[in-house]
């Protein structure tokens, strides 16, 4: 359950919704691909045009059958339709086209690749743990980096309280106990958020370690739109917006 995002509204770059054509259209790539599989996963499934249980992850079926679609599937996935639904395809729609037009403006390559990192944990992660959905981290992962990289944008929360962005993950990790859910699946976000974050930008610079996650030059070529901006994320700081008045 992730009732208690219900009280944090988020400022991501929202177009006018009286024309929804022109709103999806402005979409950018990638946040428009994972926005649009995890929707229409979800809705074909709720409608009964696909069968959910073939969607989850299930690495029986995936090694002894090769349903190698449920590596991807059980990502896009999140069960019923309801309010919870609702808000986690907001908060994804939100930081992930924050990070896409902000951090990664110019970088898109390495936006995928980032991606593609939380998803190889999380499926190491699943196995281990025998999860069937893990898009709800994915979520909490991308919200992570994002509150990671603006460590100074002020976050306004219920009841009028504010604290700064890198507090949020963790805040909504005590909200969802508070309503009854155990904080499990936003606490696998949150590490693999930090295993990103600390591996791409804090191992290299606070401890002279190696650049382990260079994106790769193959998705460069494919997604790169500009020059590089500079690893280190203190580029960034300072230069979030407020996620609500």
């Amino acid at each position: 359950s992730v009732f208690c995002r219900r009280f944090i509204f988020a400022a991501a770059p929202l177009a006018a919704m009286t024309d929804p054509k022109e709103w999806y259209k402005n979409i950018p790539p990638v946040t428009k691909f994972i926005f649009t599989a995890s929707v229409g996963t979800t809705l074909l499934a709720n409608f009964g045009m696909l069968n959910a249980y073939s969607l989850v992850l299930n690495f029986g079926a995936i090694w002894d059958h090769f349903e190698i679609w449920r590596l991807l599937t059980g990502f896009f996935f999140f069960g019923k339709l309801g309010f919870p639904f609702l808000i986690n395809m907001y908060f994804l729609y939100s930081y992930s086209i924050q990070l896409e037009q902000g951090v990664f403006e110019h970088a898109r390559a390495d936006y995928v690749y980032m991606l593609i990192i939380c998803w190889l944990v999380l499926l190491v992660i699943s196995f281990f743990l025998n999860l069937m959905l893990a898009g709800l981290p994915m979520i909490i992962a991308i919200l992570y980096v994002w509150c990671a990289m603006h460590p100074d944008t002020i976050v306004n929360f219920w009841f009028g309280t504010t604290f700064k962005a890198p507090y949020l993950p963790w805040v909504l990790v005590g909200f969802n106990i508070l309503l009854g859910g155990n904080g499990v699946m936003e606490l696998l976000g949150i590490f693999v958020g930090h295993v990103y974050y600390f591996l791409k930008y804090r191992y290299p610079v606070d401890h002279g370690g190696p650049r382990l996650l260079e994106t790769p030059l193959f998705i460069s070529r494919l997604f790169q739109t500009g020059p590089r901006r500079p690893d280190e994320p203190r580029a960034y700081w300072g230069r979030g917006q407020r996620l609500a008045d």
